[in-house]
């Protein structure tokens, strides 16, 4: 097994997936923080909603969040976003095929499917602002596809986000690294602003991450997760995951998310 596997199924990517656990109870609004000029949201979910207490099983994750100035003025520049997830889950890696990066540079959608379909861990949506006209910027929505990559022997997902019109083409890199202490076990991060260029503004995302396939014969699910409480509680509120939004020159602003986790079966 690869180290970025190894890395996955002990913990940083494991992050990822128990903190889907404590998403069982059911959606919840998005919540927001905010600073003058300021506003994001974050928001998440897992499937299924309630999970065993002792056995990992499959989970497919919803993320999503956005980035809005107020009183009508455009929000600052966002500089990079860092996603972190509660302990207690698995990414499993073994045996999924990786896409390099490069094949996915300035591909369309049906070329990067083409290219890194074994690949495949995600979809999703994005919208950025291009502010060519600051009294009108272009406002351009493009599909997502991630794939699972690998940087430097350590995991990646690249984000492939893909508009006919207008055309925009471009890879979100997502590093994973864990996190040794603390609330959450895996932080992923994404220079957002380096990718983007100087002009694109993020203005909002959603993703689900997810897959079930087969290697060497048995099976494997990218994201899996249980529901850990102690043997007295069925159900409760825990933080599932926290969205760190850097933007330049100022603010940070910090949104967690609480979610109860909710145990069926054994």
């Amino acid at each position: 097994m690869s180290r970025s596997s190894r890395l996955g199924l002990a913990t940083g990517s494991a992050a990822i997936l128990l903190a889907l656990a404590y998403l069982a109870a059911g959606p919840a609004a998005a919540e927001q923080t905010g600073r003058p000029g300021v506003v994001v949201s974050f928001d998440g979910g897992i499937s299924p909603r309630a999970l065993p207490r002792h056995r990992s099983v499959p989970i497919t994750l919803q993320l999503s969040g956005s980035v809005r100035g107020t009183e009508g003025a455009a929000p600052p520049q966002l500089q990079r976003i860092e996603l972190a997830f509660g302990a207690r889950g698995g990414l499993d890696t073994a045996g999924l095929p990786v896409c390099p990066r490069a094949r996915l540079r300035n591909a369309t959608r049906r070329q990067a499917l083409d290219r890194c379909r074994g690949a495949l861990v995600g979809r999703g949506e994005i919208a950025a602002e291009v502010p060519l006209n600051p009294a009108d910027p272009v406002l351009a929505r493009a599909r997502l596809l991630a794939f699972n990559g690998v940087a430097g022997g350590r995991p990646m997902v690249w984000v492939h986000a893909y508009s006919a019109s207008p055309p925009v083409s471009f890879v979100l890199p997502f590093h994973l690294r864990r996190v040794p202490s603390g609330a959450y076990g895996l932080l992923m991060r994404s220079p957002v602003r380096r990718a983007l260029g100087r002009w694109p503004r993020l203005r909002s995302f959603s993703v689900t991450l997810g897959r079930r396939y087969r290697a060497s014969g048995e099976r494997h699910s990218y994201l899996s997760a249980r529901c850990p409480l102690p043997p007295r509680f069925d159900a409760l509120a825990v933080p599932m995951a926290r969205a760190t939004y850097f933007f330049a020159p100022r603010p940070t602003l910090i949104q967690p998310i609480r979610r109860r986790c909710r145990v069926v079966g054994g």
